[in-house]
């Protein structure tokens, strides 16, 4: 094949800020963090403009600025995106072992899961072979307070950032179990805290249950280890036998990452 033949059309009725966003997203893939200048450079727009897309693009979670930095970092939509499309081999790859076994051990789901902003992005996940299931959660993107893995990794957040994460008082809920104040979700922060692990019974989806611990990492941001049931299978009642699974595989994870 030619190279003229795998270059890309010309619009035929091109519109400027599409086009502008599409540029936008693609800086990501020679860089992590964006600042406003490096946009407005990049694309040969004032800065006005840029900040106009960049904001345009955060209503809508492709992009999300970091508090600290200011710079701005691909969003949960994006990256959510990204991981439906990786092949076969991530860099989460290393783990799929350790997840195989520890499903075949609880016979159930089990996934990893990472943080942003008020969300919980699913980046690797086995599914149980059992007949009733929940299934395979890679991709998936879910409120962080909805879930065992998103509040056990808010839980690792100082107090400002959780507020910054929340400015509202009031949280959208996903149904009626769902955390419905902040006040609330600190409460169940600072308890997740104290016993090292996180529960979530029907607060994301009906008739499903999670138990989550965190992996301790050199080379990445902590990330979650959970388990995921119908809440049938998991009540109460197995949570410790659930934790003591996952933390013997959260600590050979640790070890190598």
């Amino acid at each position: 094949m030619s190279v003229e033949a795998i270059q890309p059309k010309a619009a035929r009725y091109p519109i400027e800020s599409v086009a502008n966003a599409g540029r936008l997203l693609g800086l990501f893939k020679e860089r992590r963090e964006l600042r406003l200048s490096d946009v407005a450079e990049a694309l040969a727009v004032s800065p006005s403009t840029a900040h106009r897309l960049l904001t345009t693009l955060e209503v809508s979670h492709m992009v999300v600025q970091n508090s600290n930095t200011r710079c701005y970092e691909p969003g949960p939509e994006l990256m959510a995106i990204a991981h439906s499309l990786l092949p076969t081999e991530t860099r989460w790859s290393f783990a799929r072992p350790y997840l195989e076994q520890l499903s075949e051990r609880v016979g159930e789901t089990v996934s990893l899961a990472i943080l942003q902003g008020p969300v919980v992005v699913f980046v690797e996940s086995i599914e149980s072979a059992a007949a009733v299931r929940v299934g395979s959660r890679l991709g998936a993107v879910m409120p962080a307070h909805c879930t065992s893995v998103g509040k056990l990794l808010l839980a690792q957040l100082p107090e400002d950032k959780l507020l910054e994460t929340y400015p509202s008082e009031e949280l959208v809920q996903a149904n009626a179990k769902s955390i419905a104040t902040r006040d609330e979700l600190q409460v169940h922060l600072r308890k997740t805290a104290k016993r090292g692990y996180a529960t979530n019974f029907g607060e994301g989806e009906p008739g499903i249950s999670g138990v989550a611990v965190l992996v301790e990492s050199k080379s990445r941001p902590s990330y979650a280890l959970a388990v995921a049931a119908p809440s049938e299978r998991l009540a109460q009642g197995r949570v410790k036998e659930l934790v003591s699974e996952l933390q013997a595989t959260a600590s050979a994870l640790s070890d190598l990452s």
